[in-house]
């Protein structure tokens, strides 16, 4: 589903304030993403109830919200604007343990190819001497657009992109840290925090040591490459529920719906991922190809439609070969404290709004 233009949410205040600014302002989004979700449990061969999916989600959860206070408060706050249920929050946040339980009981099989990509240029290649990152935000046809959301949490800015309704995406904040990411299907979700949190712990960080922290401190509850810079160094961190790897990301860099680590590689469902590392070799081969790179320059790597297994290509389109579309590109200069986005796919012609440090458009 497509939007006229990109909706920016500023949010500002203690976590439940935001929270309640947020669910103000996303009601409507949020109460169909909900409603998507409870109709799938609803006509799985064994159903959940709403009531039943609700008590599922509290006890999944649990540990999350024991981590993290201040994000428990942002929801409560988020369910108390929206005018729904706390479960319908949870909900949002924890979609791909959701999509699990869902499959599990009898829905059809999860896909299991590509999302989200990523590129990351290296300094050398870029026309100011800093790195910079892209990535195709994808996602299923009937969710709607990603929102730039721009945020203070206890003295910090950032600006990230990220689902209505949920509490952390891609983006950077004002100590120059960006980071992207992009989801890989996991065998199992064991308890831990979900991809949501974790995204936010990063943006909170001030450097990429205390974001490496961050992300490694708890199990992850999906599948995540979580890539993250300051403008000189990158480091990718593959999250695979209770294991992960980190590797530090040296010149041309591309990523996937897949695991390069052997350890995190067992944990993911599809051994074979032939698209994905399709979309990896397109967005290297279009990559090496840049000199003095600007951050448009990205977003028309993103525009790739050159198809391979399964049709299967960089801007995703909906369709008989996708079930999924791409709905954002984004580009990070992590050093200029900036970010440009296209909403839609990376191939429109729609122009793509800059936002920088101070966290406005400009």
């Amino acid at each position: 589903m497509r939007e006229e233009t990109i909706r920016i949410l500023w949010l500002a205040g203690s976590p439940r304030e935001r929270g309640r600014q947020h669910g103000r302002a996303a009601a409507p989004w949020i109460r169909r993403y909900w409603a998507e979700l409870v109709a799938e449990a609803i006509h799985a061969v064994h159903p959940l109830s709403a009531e039943e999916l609700g008590q599922w989600l509290r006890e999944r959860a649990a540990p999350a919200l024991a981590l993290e206070p201040a994000l428990t408060a942002e929801l409560e706050g988020m369910a108390e604007g929206a005018g729904v249920p706390f479960e319908a929050v949870l909900g949002l946040n924890f979609y791909e343990e959701i999509a699990d339980l869902i499959h599990a009981r009898g829905r059809p099989p999860r896909p299991a190819g590509p999302r989200c990509s990523a590129v990351i240029l290296p300094p050398d290649r870029t026309a100011e001497g800093g790195m910079l990152l892209a990535q195709t935000w994808d996602g299923a046809d009937w969710w709607g657009d990603p929102w730039l959301f721009v945020l203070e949490e206890e003295g910090r800015r950032m600006a990230y992109l990220a689902d209505a309704g949920t509490l952390g995406g891609v983006g950077v904040n004002d100590a120059g840290l960006g980071s992207v990411h992009t989801g890989v299907t996991l065998r199992t979700h064991p308890p831990g925090l979900p991809y949501t949190f974790i995204a936010r712990r990063i943006l909170r960080s001030r450097t990429v040591e205390e974001a490496l922290r961050a992300v490694t401190a708890s199990p992850s509850t999906a599948g995540c490459h979580y890539i993250v810079s300051d403008g000189s160094r990158a480091v990718d961190i593959e999250m695979a529920g209770t294991v992960h790897a980190v590797r530090w990301v040296e010149g041309i860099w591309a990523t996937c719906a897949h695991f390069e680590a052997p350890e995190c590689a067992a944990q993911q469902l599809a051994e074979d991922v032939p698209a994905s590392r399709h979309r990896v070799e397109r967005l290297n081969a279009r990559a090496v190809l840049c000199s003095r790179a600007q951050p448009m320059d990205l977003l028309v790597i993103l525009a790739d439609h050159i198809p391979g297994p399964g049709e299967a290509t960089v801007c995703r389109h909906p369709g008989p070969a996708s079930d999924s579309r791409s709905a954002a590109g984004i580009v990070i200069d992590p050093r200029g404290r900036r970010m440009l986005v296209r909403i839609g796919n990376p191939c429109q012609p729609v122009p793509p709004l800059e936002f920088g440090i101070p966290l406005s458009p400009v």
